[in-house]
């Protein structure tokens, strides 16, 4: 029968809830974050756009005007300029010929502005306008024109002496003067310098360039800035170009004006009620360039941004959030089966196999097969804690059936050592004495734990004792005063004593040793006891001794029997101390030397 899937429980919200939270919160910051930058970056953009523009109009402009103000000084410094300006005549008359091939010089000079205007190619390009102002003190003034007309040829300056421009040059000294005036239909700007002779310094008149809107006009239609337009303003702050404001009209009081700080920067103003952003940057000859652009461009697309932002926040969200529950239900149900499968006793005894995992995840496998393997050693502990169980109940009762009545045993004991004393038989009354010392400290009350003084009397009472029934048998005692209240478990020594008289010296009568001796050791107590005997492979016994505690069997190796023999010893220590305490033989040139490993005080 097919096992139904188990419900996502509290673990599987307990997971989920906090994830998705964490996952939304990630999300909908990432949305957010993307739609600045997005945003940003599309500002940025409108910005740097705004910005090129403006360096465009005011590179192209500063190139436009750098032309004029250069024409002009070639005009200045031409020598063959000079000779027919400054050529004195007698006569009016003699002057024609230098008045037609200065005339001349002047148009072709002008054709030059066909090379640098700007505009679509079909538009009829323009020429400059230069004009020479002239003064009485030169040659040709007399056959000058009177009037002044905004065209190229020489004029006579008596009627441009009331101008702004001209008041400039020659009364306050200024070296260039730039202005705009309506050159009959068409705007205009000019420039204009004063021309002095090379000889003696003396003012010959004026060099005057000009040139119609159309150049600046075609570098502004070059540059456009979308929902936006640029302004040309000359140092009164007066307009030179424009698309929205008339020719020459003064700004000077205008928001746009008293926004601007310094030569070059930008400021936010309001134009006819519109936020928006100004651009400015100062020509050469202190004209200001500057582009608008309307703040509400700069932002245009936030909210298209930001909606689409959203979308894909919750479009991540919904996607995220499908896959994620799907990945902690195949990480939680069989999980929650394993701890179904934990609090069934069936399962626990080992009547029924754990359920098969379905998740196909390592981990989650892994888990079941640690769990499944800790069932069996768990299983494995209690049948060995059961049987040590067993073994100490059955150590404790061979303990007690060897035990004789106390009262009736030393009574016993007392009675034959007054008879010993009134017949005058000494070691008769000292071998009763260690025997009455071996029982008490045997018998102990029953305690298993005791000070290891006292475990020392016991095993020196059963060696006096072996002293009396030996004749060449000594034993020496080491043991430092303060592990003297040590415990121990009781009845271990002496049995490792007798060891070394049964079967260490079965072949031998003289020269009998037994050292007894304790130490501290890596934090363990060690009762040693050593003979100098016929000895023992160590290495065997200490096999024979893990066999035996592994079979729970009684060797048939003399070393190891007897119902207190060293077995007995070595299980006693097991039971009550752990598996890392016992008894262990250590090889030595001569005798055996057995250790029994306590756990230090």
């Amino acid at each position: 029968m097919r096992r139904k899937l188990a419900k996502p429980g509290r673990l599987f919200y307990k997971l989920s809830i906090p994830m998705f939270i964490l996952l939304l919160c990630v999300i909908g910051l990432f949305s957010a974050v993307s739609s600045y930058i997005l945003i940003r970056a599309q500002n940025d953009h409108a910005y740097r756009m705004a910005e090129q523009s403006l360096t465009f109009v005011y590179r192209s402009v500063g190139y436009q005007l750098a032309t004029m103000n250069n024409t002009a000084a070639f005009v200045l410094s031409n020598p063959s300029f000079e000779k027919l300006l400054d050529t004195g005549h007698e006569r009016p008359y003699e002057a024609i010929g230098d008045f037609f091939e200065l005339q001349s010089h002047l148009e072709n000079l002008s054709l030059v502005s066909l090379l640098n205007e700007y505009g679509p190619a079909g538009r009829t390009k323009t020429t400059y306008v230069i004009a020479v102002a002239l003064e009485p003190s030169s040659g040709l003034y007399e056959v000058a024109t009177d009037e002044y007309y905004p065209a190229t040829g020489l004029y006579k300056s008596d009627r441009l002496r009331q101008t702004e421009w001209y008041s400039e040059l020659h009364d306050r000294g200024k070296q260039t003067a730039w202005w705009g005036e309506q050159a009959g239909v068409k705007p205009s700007v000019f420039v204009a310098r004063s021309k002095t002779s090379f000889r003696d310094g003396h003012e010959i008149g004026t060099v005057l360039v000009g040139a119609d809107m159309s150049a600046i006009q075609g570098v502004m239609a070059m540059a456009p800035i979308e929902k936006g337009y640029h302004l040309l303003l000359d140092e009164a702050d007066r307009v030179i170009y424009s698309d929205k404001y008339p020719f020459l009209e003064d700004l000077s009081g205008s928001s746009i004006v008293r926004a601007m700080d310094g030569s070059r920067g930008s400021a936010k103003v309001s134009v006819n009620g519109e936020r928006h952003i100004e651009l400015y940057e100062t020509l050469d000859n202190g004209w200001k360039v500057i582009s608008f652009m309307p703040a509400s461009h700069i932002g245009s697309d936030t909210l298209l941004i930001s909606l689409v932002g959203v979308l894909i926040g919750i479009l991540g969200v919904a996607v995220t959030g499908f896959l994620l529950r799907r990945i902690i239900v195949k990480v939680t149900v069989p999980v929650i089966r394993l701890v179904g499968a934990m609090q069934r006793p069936d399962v626990l005894e080992g009547k029924e196999p754990l359920p098969t995992p379905i998740g196909g995840i390592r981990e989650v496998d892994e888990l079941y097969r640690q769990f499944a393997s800790m069932l069996v050693v768990n299983r494995e502990l209690a049948v060995k804690a059961y049987r040590d169980e067993i073994a100490k109940k059955q150590l404790h009762l061979e303990l007690l059936q060897s035990q004789i009545n106390p009262h009736f045993l030393y009574n016993s004991l007392d009675l034959i050592n007054c008879r010993a004393i009134l017949a005058g038989d000494r070691d008769t009354s000292k071998l009763v004495r260690s025997l009455a010392n071996v029982f008490r400290f045997g018998l102990n009350k029953g305690k298993t734990w005791i000070p290891l003084a006292d475990e020392i009397r016991q095993a020196t009472a059963y060696l006096d004792i072996q002293t009396m029934m030996l004749a060449d048998l000594a034993y020496s005692i080491e043991v430092p005063p303060s592990l003297a209240d040590a415990p121990v478990i009781h009845l271990i020594v002496q049995p490792l004593a007798e060891n070394c008289i049964v079967h260490g010296f079965a072949n031998r009568t003289e020269r009998c040793r037994i050292r007894l001796s304790c130490r501290e050791e890596d934090g363990k107590l060690i009762l040693c006891v050593e003979d100098n005997g016929g000895g023992a492979d160590a290495a065997e016994l200490n096999r024979r001794l893990l066999e035996a505690e592994k079979d729970y069997a009684d060797p048939s190796s003399p070393g190891l029997s007897g119902g207190y023999g060293t077995l007995n010893v070595h299980r006693r220590i097991r039971l009550h101390c752990g598996e890392g305490y016992g008894l262990r033989y250590v090889e030595v040139p001569e005798g055996t030397r057995a250790e029994a490993v306590l756990p230090s005080p």
